[in-house]
């Protein structure tokens, strides 16, 4: 739905059909659009008759408000034109509004527009446009229709700018649309059919008597339809009451019934917040029940002496901020009128209902009227209220009860059958505990005779490990004088090896010795060659020079021969020097592994000794350990036997326990009975307390 146009408001309307009328008017007075000449004792009783309706006016639910003005408008605008008319009409609207309903002049001025622009725009197209009569001639035969047209112009533009301004108004409260139109159109028929014959009558030429007598007749017809369709609205005023207390007696608790309350007041009177507070008695206060508003928290307190409550109370009725002075009134803008009605539960005043608006004067006294035939329902469901919220609470509670009792009574039921079944479980256990200690003090009984036997092969042990040490001593001993003499070999074969080297060295020398002399050898031989070719060129001169030289060259090669042996001998003996001098070095590298090896062997020893050490202290240890377990074996074996004693007597013990079970068994299986039983009761009640609820 498209939003609204932020210009178009009620306040526009308002403007704009009081301007429009009081322009239109003062044009058509200057046009000459009344009657000539102008009858003004008729002007001054119209006048009269136009007040008259809005003083006796019949009030609707919410804004609605028929009244029987139409019918003098209509009458006026025929008799004196329709400037003339529209003005006599509007006149008698705000003297009947602003004087005698007492109501703000601006409403006054509002509603006195409303007639003005109808007057305007209905007798302006019934006498410029159609033509239509003016004064006697407008009943006619010729003149019906016109007449007809005007009375439906002026009735749907009346209440066509008023409605339009209701509206757009935000006070608007058209609580039953059909109710409101059903009433409106019916008093306009009959002021229009009241007015028309009156009229009639004014322009008939009947003797003065006949008249009187008939304006007695019409205005007792105009009484008699005023009370007949007034108690006609009031009843259908009570039905939409009646739908709002059949409503609160449907739910007998306040606030079960709050939503509906709150509605169905919206179709009587418009609402922005409500709220009901109960009477305290002794403080002289009342106590906020229920309040629409965040600004009144539940709990609050009102005093039951002062502002409008106070005047509500010692009124004894409803009333509005219309009932007291205009000094009195709320100026708050956030609350600016309201409805107070005590409510009464017979002669005892219970509680107290506030229904508010922001809008200025917005509740009218029938407003407050038709709210005051719901507040002898709504005190009844006030009173009703704090009975049974004391009952529901303690239906609940009992409810909660018995079922946590129920809950309670079924858990221990099972925890009784538990605990049974554990009891009996628990004395099979104890007595198999007693057979599993029985065999306890026969192993503890084996193993003290084990004990006693570790403690002789303990002390065994503790002589070998004592035997042990002593001989890894001797060794240990032995090994390193070992490791001694064997380093000392090592240092003499060094020795013969280094002189074994220098014999190579002399070998060495021997062999130059031996070159040198093949080198002499082969000189002497060249020189005993050289010396024989000499002889051989001295001839017989000659010849003991050649002998020399043969001889010498003889010496010659007997000596290179024997070098040549010396050399060889000299090569075999360096190899076996050589020989010599490896076998040697093995014989120390050999001799140096076993003196390694020997030191490596008294370091195994040295651990062997400490080893033998702790063998011979581990047979101390064994000893005692096993002299200890013998007697602790000795102690187990006498409390195993005590515990086997004290395992028969809870074996019988718990079997005790078991039959205790059972019993406690039982005893909760009636209590359980008893929770049930309980539990039907509560439920008995809470349907108790939910017929009470339905009303039933």
């Amino acid at each position: 739905m498209p939003s609204r146009r932020s210009w178009l408001t009620d306040e526009l309307v308002r403007m704009s059909v009081v301007a429009f009328g009081a322009l239109s008017v003062a044009l058509g007075l200057s046009f000459n659009y009344y009657a000539h000449p102008f009858p003004w004792l008729g002007a001054g009783l119209l006048l009269f008759i136009a007040a008259a309706p809005r003083v006796f006016g019949i009030p609707l639910p919410g804004k609605g408000f028929a009244s029987f003005a139409v019918g003098p408008g209509i009458a006026a605008i025929i008799a004196f034109d329709w400037a003339a008319g529209a003005l006599v009409a509007a006149l008698g609207i705000i003297v009947g509004d602003a004087i005698v309903r007492r109501l703000p002049l601006r409403n006054a001025l509002s509603n006195a527009g409303h007639f003005l622009t109808a007057g305007t725009i209905a007798g302006y197209g019934y006498f410029g446009l159609l033509d239509g009569q003016l004064g006697l001639a407008a009943f006619s035969s010729y003149n019906a229709w016109r007449l007809g047209a005007l009375i439906a112009l002026y009735l749907l533009t009346v209440n066509g700018t008023f409605y339009l301004q209701l509206k757009l108004s935000p006070a608007i409260a058209w609580v039953d649309a059909r109710l409101t139109a059903r009433w409106e159109s019916t008093v306009a028929v009959l002021a229009t059919l009241l007015a028309l014959g009156a009229l009639r009558l004014a322009y008939s030429q009947l003797p003065p008597r006949t008249m009187v007598a008939g304006a007695i007749v019409l205005t007792l017809v105009a009484v008699m339809m005023h009370w007949l369709v007034r108690q006609a609205a009031v009843g259908e005023s009570l039905q939409l009451v009646q739908r709002l207390t059949s409503a609160i007696s449907a739910r007998p608790e306040l606030h079960l019934a709050l939503h509906d309350i709150q509605r169905l007041t919206r179709s009587l009177v418009p609402w922005e917040q409500m709220g009901i507070s109960a009477y305290d008695e002794p403080s002289k206060e009342f106590v906020v029940v229920v309040d629409t508003s965040p600004d009144v928290p539940v709990g609050a307190r009102i005093s039951a002496t002062e502002g409008m409550v106070g005047s509500a109370i010692r009124a004894g009725h409803a009333i509005t901020d219309l009932a007291l002075p205009r000094a009195q009134r709320p100026t708050d803008s956030a609350l600016r009128s309201q409805i107070v009605l005590p409510l009464m539960y017979g002669p005892k005043l219970v509680g107290i209902w506030t229904v508010r608006h922001s809008r200025v004067e917005m509740y009218r006294i029938h407003d407050a009227s038709l709210l005051e035939y719901i507040a002898p329902q709504l005190a009844l469901s006030l009173a009703l209220d704090k009975l049974i919220q004391p009952v529901v609470a303690a239906s609940a509670d009992m409810t909660s009860h018995v079922e946590s009792i129920t809950a309670t009574t079924q858990q221990l039921h099972a925890s009784a059958q538990e605990s049974a079944e554990t009891a009996r479980r628990l004395a099979a256990t104890v007595r198999d505990l007693a057979d599993t200690l029985s065999r306890g003090a026969e192993s503890a009984r084996t193993a003290q005779t084990l004990a006693d036997s570790t403690v002789t092969e303990g002390r065994v042990t503790q002589q070998s490990g004592g035997q042990m040490l002593d001989d890894a001593r001797v060794v240990r001993d032995a090994t390193e004088q070992a490791r001694t003499k064997l380093t000392a070999a090592a240092a003499v074969v060094q020795q013969g090896a280094d002189q074994v080297s220098r014999l190579r060295e002399i070998s060495e020398a021997v062999r130059k010795f031996g070159r040198t002399i093949t080198e002499l050898a082969d000189q002497t031989g060249l020189l005993a060659l050289n010396a024989a070719v000499e002889a051989a060129r001295a001839g017989t001169h000659g010849r003991g020079f050649a002998v020399v030289a043969r001889e010498i060259r003889e010496l010659a090669d007997r000596s290179a021969a024997e070098a040549e042996g010396m050399d060889g001998a000299v090569r075999d003996i360096r190899a076996t020097l050589d020989r010599a001098v490896a076998l040697m070095q093995r014989t120390r590298s050999e001799v140096l592994s076993v003196a390694d090896a020997s030191g490596d062997w008294v370091d195994e020893l040295d651990r062997i000794v400490v080893a033998s050490e702790s063998v011979a202290s581990a047979g101390h240890r064994i000893v005692d350990t096993a002299r200890e377990s013998a007697d602790r074996s000795g102690m187990m074996s006498r409390t195993f036997a005590e515990a086997k004693d004290e395992a028969t007597r809870a074996a019988s013990e718990t079997g005790v326990v078991a039959g205790a079970s059972t019993q406690q068994e039982g005893a909760i299986d009636s209590l359980n009975g008893a929770a049930t039983e309980l539990s039907a009761t509560a439920q008995a009640l809470a349907a108790a307390v939910a017929a009470v609820r339905a009303g039933r």
